[in-house]
């Protein structure tokens, strides 16, 4: 593609075609056999109902919504790094100019629209580009419809665009950003999440028709009518009357020689419940399936707190683990065309991370400051002020905790005198290395000694 095609989109939707902006949805209910047959069609390479199948459940299962986003937003909202790859001019050039590309473009939108990967597969945007004087610069990146691509017929891993034809049309260079994870092995178009999401919301979904059915009647005793063997079909239309009227207006009016019974089904908890706990199940493995774990999704999980920093970190591995492939993508398919399209082939591409910062434990920290200073060891104060957070006190503000004080004037003279015979940590005395802890060993009789005197 010549660089003047660049500026213009090349999957643009129509008002009719094959890429229209509306799609109907939502789906009629799903059956076993007609998730069955969607997953067999994609797994062969027709994916389109697939896809909005999988579009359509993340709307319906509100479960499977919540747990996805926060995988997304997990990771959506990690602090985007765009280092230069060495100390070189051209380097921080090339670093400067990605910069300024993701910044224009806002890296946010395009990281929530990219991790629609995990639930479908793929996502993928179009690059709509700008000439800002000699300069090359992303105006957009639009986002498309990932039922409007489909895999070539060969490997099933090149996506190409839907065009009509057998394999469809090939994307040209620099203009779409294509993000496939690794969330299994295999072809992209199977590791979508959705195809397990869909088999749990099927069943699911059978287990919410039921419960609402069940809840619809919950309290409603069964009426049971009754009529002899002389009735006529008049007389058993005007029972089969009285029996719905009671069930609806409460009050009914029947012959006196027919007979209206009320019977009282037991065990009506125990059918809720049962509904309750296979959605509850379902849920868990929903959540195990997107999240690792269940326990920070699920208020009704039972467990440790060992468990939880367990399950903390398998999900702490998903995100670094989406975070991973979509630096990748970023590098690959935006900022690699940026750099090349702006200071050549030759220009060292910069590194891309979103960084994830790891939880520190700053109680434990503080303890270990404390023994360290206590031995000797030199700490920054700055660092440990931005470890904390801490700004610098002005001169005359007001601060907390015990003043320190002052080492070139010692407050009495028995501290002074202390200090004149204590050996300092790693000074040498009669030729021999004193440790600290040697040298508070031996400038503690005379520190203690105005104690013990008084």
């Amino acid at each position: 593609m010549k660089p003047a095609d660049l500026r213009g989109e090349f999957a643009a939707p129509a008002l009719t075609g094959l890429r229209q902006a509306w799609t109907w949805r939502p789906l009629a209910a799903l059956t076993p056999a007609s998730v069955a047959d969607l997953l067999r069609q994609a797994s062969m390479g027709q994916a389109r109902d697939y896809l909005l199948a999988a579009a359509d459940v993340e709307e319906k299962d509100l479960h499977y919504r919540a747990v996805l986003q926060t995988r997304k937003l997990s990771v959506a909202g990690l602090p985007l790094v765009i280092s230069p790859a060495d100390d070189s001019r051209a380097a921080k050039k090339a670093a400067e100019l990605a910069q300024a590309a993701v910044d224009a473009i806002g890296a946010g939108d395009l990281l929530v629209q990219l991790l629609d990967a995990l639930s479908k597969g793929y996502a993928v945007g179009e690059i709509v580009w700008r000439l800002d004087g000699a300069q090359w610069l992303p105006q957009a990146v639009l986002p498309r419809p990932p039922e409007w691509f489909q895999f070539d017929r060969i490997t099933g891993r090149q996506l190409r665009l839907v065009d009509g034809s057998f394999d469809g049309a090939e994307l040209p260079a620099m203009k779409f950003v294509v993000h496939a994870p690794a969330v299994v092995s295999g072809l992209p178009i199977l590791g979508g999440l959705a195809r397990s999401a869909l088999w749990a919301w099927v069943f699911k979904s059978y287990a919410l028709r039921d419960w609402a059915a069940f809840a619809e009647l919950y309290g409603q005793p069964i009426r049971l009518g009754k009529y002899d063997a002389s009735a006529t079909r008049e007389d058993i239309a005007v029972l089969k009357k009285a029996v719905f009227d009671i069930g609806s207006d409460a009050a009914a009016v029947l012959p006196a020689s027919m007979a209206l019974e009320f019977v009282e089904t037991g065990g009506k908890t125990a059918s809720a419940d049962l509904y309750e706990k296979l959605i509850g199940y379902i849920d868990h493995q929903v959540s195990k399936a997107v999240l690792g774990q269940t326990l920070t999704t699920d208020q009704g999980s039972s467990g440790s707190l060992a468990q939880a920093t367990v399950h903390n970190e398998v999900r702490a591995d998903l995100i670094r683990a989406d975070a991973r492939a979509l630096a990748a993508t970023l590098l690959r398919d935006l900022i690699t065309p940026v750099v090349r399209l702006n200071l050549g082939e030759a220009a060292p591409l910069p590194h891309v991370e979103l960084k994830v910062e790891e939880p520190e434990d700053m109680a434990a920290l503080a303890v270990q400051l404390t023994q360290l200073g206590a031995l000797g060891v030199r700490i920054p104060e700055a660092w440990v002020r931005e470890k904390w957070g801490i700004p610098e006190a002005a001169a005359d503000e007001a601060v907390l905790g015990a003043a320190m004080p002052d080492a070139a004037a010692p407050a009495d003279a028995a501290a002074a005198q202390s200090a004149a015979h204590a050996v300092q940590p790693g000074a040498v005395a009669d030729g021999v290395d004193v440790t600290p802890i040697d040298a508070q060993t031996q400038a503690m009789p005379e520190q203690t000694a105005p104690a013990w005197g008084e």
